[in-house]
């Protein structure tokens, strides 16, 4: 591999980075033109789920059968969106604003305090029947638990069933040499490793039932003492386990569309919120009519008013945060269900369940009771939300202000319809999120394959087989520099770039990250004129893959993401396969940065006519009267350079020819011949096109087109 050449010819550029971009399909957006998302966003996208009178999903409802009332006066709905989960997340023409909150998403939260290792052992084991049997493909899945420490969140939303199944497996944490993911869309991003092994919790050991009546009057006495400072921990416990999910419910609030949570838990006992009630209140009644007030636990008899009004704000957090409660009762039926209860004390599991009922109704959730079949249980929440609508509309002018509550509600047409959508939302105050929030929002805008932003991002990729006969996808990331950088701007540029490659299933087959610092004294110039690329190598799989990236420049947070979809053929049959035309440039009046991926450790990089290192130019221009060569990297095709050449511009009102010359041809070493083409083009009308090269055997008369975007100036 002739990769020094390249990192030579980098390093005349005054000490110059790399950075590696991927290319679409279409012709590139200009910045202007660019949909915004995250905070900035000023179109408010809702998911909104309909069911019938049997708490079925409806489909085949039309924009026409909904009404928007933002804060209590209405709104026009601006975007509209239809969504089977179980179709393909990207469905041809989704508006950008809709594609944001147009997937499902849940998180599967294990309840490792209140529930017992056996009733968690079953909460895994109806989890990982759920990723195969239950999620569709287009789902987004998180893991999360809960135990002494609070919610931990063990892996993002994220399209990786395979990382899923990591997290589950280790829900104890006790995998120590995994390599964690920046973004936290995978697991595990190093070798994989078998299952956790054991599963720790810090599930509580329950009371004593077996206090007898004619026990003397000191020993019950230090009994019930003992009793009342268990319950105060025990309402502690459940404090935090409140505080907890409230805290999440605000962290998801960072992530657009409806978050579904899926509680796998014992419960816990809703006495410390209401009172108690039965034999306990009676017990405790009589104490009080007969004056031993010692033996009365005032917080247990009234009930504790700090975890009532706990319930109350968690609620509301909620609430405006569009996540539900889904709980599951992992107790199960049966003997011994009493045993494995989050209550306390004898008749547990029903107390228990209670508050799992509660949790799940006043959060617009469903509650499953005892289930034996927790993996049913799971499938029949999953496919209550198949069908639903994603309604866009711009928040009323003269309304509440940013960051304060502003109530929804939304109305569908039709007998006996129930609808559900979160019940408020907020405008985004200024400011700067928490690092947890702001990995989140990120996190969310590159497994959705969200695009556009503050600046412009193109991307060339090149599906490649190495001569050692591996799969790879070389790939640069152009980062446009108007508007990256203002003129004349001196200090230091910081770029934080992720990449990832998602396989046809959605499993992460690499991921990539560099953090460039770029001295804007010595390279404002060049960034101003041709921007920054970042030039990596991807692994891949043959067939589609896609690559997403999101850009953020660190001082201002200032960002942009780009999507790419990428067909890798896998170069082991006989067919011929022709790269797109790529417009190559000096890598010596560039910024470019080579970053190694985690699956390409050793950066190999095909880019090269001979000994020569070239960079293709992301965002191709073609200047009238100009002339511009293009390489074609070409396999398995020998009487290709033989064949008639012609070019084309595709786009406006009709093609447009182009000059079109070969210039050489050279085979390399690793079973690629490249083709060099000169191009000239004439009166092209200016604007956005596409570049189509056909070659035309002359004794077949057989065609093959190759094309790429570019625009004519």
């Amino acid at each position: 591999m002739r990769q020094s050449a390249l990192i030579a010819a980098t390093a005349l550029s005054a000490g110059a980075l790399v950075v590696a971009v991927a290319r679409g399909q279409q012709p590139p957006q200009r910045a202007a033109d660019l949909p915004v998302f995250g905070a900035e966003a000023v179109v408010i996208a809702v998911p909104v789920f309909v069911v019938d009178k049997a708490g079925r999903a409806v489909p085949g409802l039309t924009q026409d059968a909904f009404r928007v009332e933002d804060d209590g006066k209405p709104v026009p709905i601006v975007a509209f969106q239809a969504v089977d989960a179980g179709a393909p997340p990207f469905a041809p023409g989704m508006p950008q604003v809709t594609r944001a909150a147009a997937r499902r998403q849940f998180l599967f939260l294990f309840d490792l305090s209140f529930s017992t290792p056996d009733g968690v052992r079953r909460a895994r084991e109806a989890a990982l029947q759920a990723l195969d049997q239950g999620l569709a493909p287009g789902d987004l899945a998180a893991a999360a638990t809960f135990g002494s420490a609070g919610v931990k969140l063990l892996v993002g939303f994220t399209s990786d069933r395979e990382q899923l199944r990591r997290a589950f497996q280790d829900l104890a944490g006790l995998q120590q040499d995994r390599r964690p993911d920046p973004l936290g869309l995978a697991f595990d991003l190093g070798v994989r490793l078998g299952d956790g092994g054991g599963l720790g919790t810090d599930a509580r050991r329950g009371d004593d039932p077996g206090r007898g009546a004619e026990m003397d009057a000191q020993l019950r006495v230090h009994l019930l003492q003992q009793d009342q400072v268990e319950r105060q921990i025990y309402a502690g416990r459940v404090q935090t386990f409140l505080d907890g999910l409230e805290g999440l419910s605000r962290l998801l609030d960072s992530i657009q569309g409806r978050k579904q949570v899926l509680l796998l838990s014992a419960g816990f006992d809703p006495g410390v919120l209401g009172g108690v009630d039965g034999a306990q209140r009676v017990e405790s009644t009589r104490s009080v009519t007969e004056g031993r007030l010692w033996e009365v636990d005032t917080t247990a008899h009234f009930g504790d008013t700090q975890a009532t009004q706990q319930m109350s704000g968690l609620f509301n957090a909620l609430a405006a945060s569009d996540v539900v409660i889904h709980s599951l009762d992992v107790t199960g039926l049966g003997a011994g269900a009493g045993a494995e209860s989050g209550g306390r004390g004898a008749g547990g599991a029903n107390r228990g369940s209670e508050s799992l009922a509660q949790l799940a109704l006043n959060s617009g959730g469903r509650f499953v009771k005892s289930a034996n079949d927790a993996a049913a249980a799971l499938r029949e929440i999953l496919d209550a939300s198949r069908y639903y609508y994603v309604l866009a509309f711009e928040p009323r002018e003269g309304g509440k202000k940013a960051g304060q509550l502003r109530r929804l509600k939304i109305k569908a047409t039709g007998d006996g319809l129930k609808v559900s959508h979160r019940a408020a939302y907020t405008l985004p105050a200024a400011g700067a999120r928490d690092a947890s929030s702001a990995r989140l929002a990120t996190a969310d805008v590159v497994v959705k394959g969200l695009e556009g932003g503050a600046f412009e991002l193109n991307a060339v990729a090149l599906p490649y087989r190495t001569a050692a006969g591996s799969l790879s996808l070389p790939v640069v990331l152009q980062i446009d520099g108007a508007g990256l950088v203002p003129k004349d701007a001196r200090g230091t540029l910081e770029l934080e770039v992720f990449g990832y490659a998602f396989g046809a299933d959605g499993r992460i087959v690499d991921a990539v990250t560099a953090t460039p610092r770029l001295d804007l004294a010595q390279l404002g110039a060049t960034i101003q004129a041709k921007g920054v690329q970042i030039l990596t190598s991807l692994r891949t799989t043959p067939g589609p893959n896609e690559l997403h990236f999101l850009v953020r420049e660190r001082s201002s947070g200032r960002a942009a993401a780009l999507r790419v979809a990428v067909t890798v053929p896998d170069f082991a049959g006989g067919a011929a396969v022709l790269s797109p035309p790529l417009f190559m440039d000096d890598p010596r009046t560039r910024v470019v940065v080579p970053t190694a991926s985690l699956g390409h450790p050793q950066l190999e990089i095909p880019f090269r006519l001979g000994e020569v290192p070239f960079v293709p130019d992301a965002a191709a221009v073609l200047r009238n009267g100009e002339a511009r060569e293009v390489s074609l990297f070409t396999w398995k095709a020998p009487g290709l350079a033989s064949s008639e050449l012609e070019a084309r511009l595709v786009g406006g009102a009709q093609p447009t020819p182009v000059g079109a010359r070969l210039v050489r041809s050279l085979k390399d070493a690793d079973g690629f011949t490249r083709l060099v083409i000169a191009l000239t083009a004439k009166d092209a009308p200016k604007g956005d096109a596409r570049l189509e090269l056909s070659f035309r055997d002359p004794d077949s008369g057989q065609v093959t087109i190759t094309s790429a975007p570019v625009r004519i100036e």
